[in-house]
């Protein structure tokens, strides 16, 4: 039994080193590649793969919705995404106020003390070894649980990248944010 459980743990360690090995050296990459792109050359290749069509069909497993958008992570590499999504999140002004498009995993959480709940769309990268949230606020008239998937389901976003106070802290997230799941 000892020894099952040694095994275990070392597999798992091992799988974890090589995840991280794999996203340093992602990383890498990418800072060589991102370093050179502005928030004008992201919106330029977004708007240039714009869908000629509104069908509301999916695409690569997630559902589509008809919304235009200056950021449109649905037409990027899952790379790209998780990378564009990062900087969003961690250094975002110059996205402040942009529309923008993702796809991903509807999560949901519900802080215990205040009640508040709070709704993200999760992206992950190309090896689906590292993810990052996307928070929305929901649009008007979109009431939780019943006009969302269920936790772990596919959806489609699109709202304006907006900015947030709570408790004498700042937080990102898309705004007046429709769904198509």
């Amino acid at each position: 039994m000892k020894k099952s459980i040694i095994i275990l743990l070392a597999l798992l360690t091992l799988t974890a080193a090589g995840c991280r090995r794999s996203a340093e050296k992602g990383d890498a990459a990418r800072g060589n590649q991102s370093s050179k792109l502005t928030i004008n050359d992201i919106l330029a290749a977004s708007q240039a793969k714009e869908q000629s069509s509104a069908e509301a069909v999916k695409q690569d497993g997630y559902p589509s919705l008809d919304y235009s958008a200056d950021v449109d992570l649905t037409k990027m590499g899952s790379n790209m995404v998780y990378s564009t999504v990062y900087a969003m999140m961690n250094e975002g002004d110059s996205y402040l106020g942009k529309s923008v498009k993702a796809s991903g995993t509807f999560e949901v959480s519900t802080d215990a003390k205040t009640g508040k709940t709070y709704y993200f769309c999760v992206v992950s990268d190309a090896t689906a070894c590292c993810a990052q949230g996307l928070e929305f606020l929901p649009g008007e008239g979109l009431r939780y649980p019943d006009d969302f998937p269920e936790s772990g389901a596919p959806i489609t976003i699109g709202g304006t990248f907006s900015r947030y106070e709570e408790n004498g802290k700042f937080y990102r997230a898309l705004e007046n944010t429709q769904i198509g799941f």
